[in-house]
């Protein structure tokens, strides 16, 4: 991980953790939360955190030997720093301006970050290549087959609705903007899926452009035709 003190990449290892809490929800009986806590091992500096997942009891029905399974971890102390990630100036300004908003809420909310990527996955698909579905799923498996795809690009595309559970978080399918907790590294990879499409669908097709207008300049003040497109 990167220590949010220090901002160096570090191993960290937990010192202690508080007693599980369990969420009162009826529906969420199995869940439970816990603080824990260690030391960067470079600037020595506290972080803490909050995880989140199944509890199990290492001693039968004994509330203080509770254990969480497999947690989803979120640093809560000290807050992240939030570095916008960089969006070449191809990319139209709707999609910019919220890759940049889920890129900057990343540290504080994976939830949230990956909710605004998911929307803008599914703007993408509907506003750039014309698909429209009753779910992002059926949308991306549409995409996944369009011809000119490159296979990177499919795959990872693919990949989402794998790393993001959609069978066990139908809402992530059907109401992409939807709040929801994540799966671990999900909202990271939306953000390098985005990435990728964004230079798939502006950043090569601009720049290509761009390098055709300057070699017909060049042809034209040889007297040649422009290059056939």
């Amino acid at each position: 991980m990167i220590c949010p003190n220090c901002n160096i990449g570090i191993r960290f290892e937990i010192t202690g953790t508080s007693q599980v809490f369990v969420e009162t929800d009826l529906f969420r009986k199995h869940r439970g939360y816990d603080l824990a806590y260690g030391f960067c091992s470079e600037c020595e500096k506290l972080i803490i955190l909050l995880r989140r997942g199944e509890y199990y009891f290492d001693i039968e029905d004994d509330p203080d030997s509770r254990q969480l399974n497999n947690p989803i971890e979120e640093i809560i102390y000290p807050i992240p720093k939030s570095i916008a990630r960089p969006v070449e100036p191809e990319v139209p300004s709707n999609y910019k301006n919220d890759f940049i908003e889920a890129s900057l809420v990343l540290p504080i909310s994976p939830k949230a970050s990956a909710a605004i990527s998911r929307r803008v996955l599914q703007n993408i698909l509907r506003d750039e290549y014309k698909i429209q579905k009753p779910s992002l799923a059926q949308e991306i498996s549409e995409f996944i087959l369009k011809p000119g795809i490159p296979t990177h690009l499919s795959q990872a595309v693919d990949a989402v609705r794998n790393i993001g559970n959609f069978a066990a978080h139908p809402l992530k399918d059907t109401n992409t903007g939807q709040v929801i907790e994540v799966e671990p590294g999900e909202a990271e990879w939306l953000l390098d899926v985005l990435d990728s499409l964004f230079d798939f669908t502006f950043v090569q097709p601009e720049r290509l452009k761009t390098k055709q207008a300057q070699l017909n300049a060049k042809l034209a003040s040889i007297g040649k035709p422009p290059m056939k497109t």
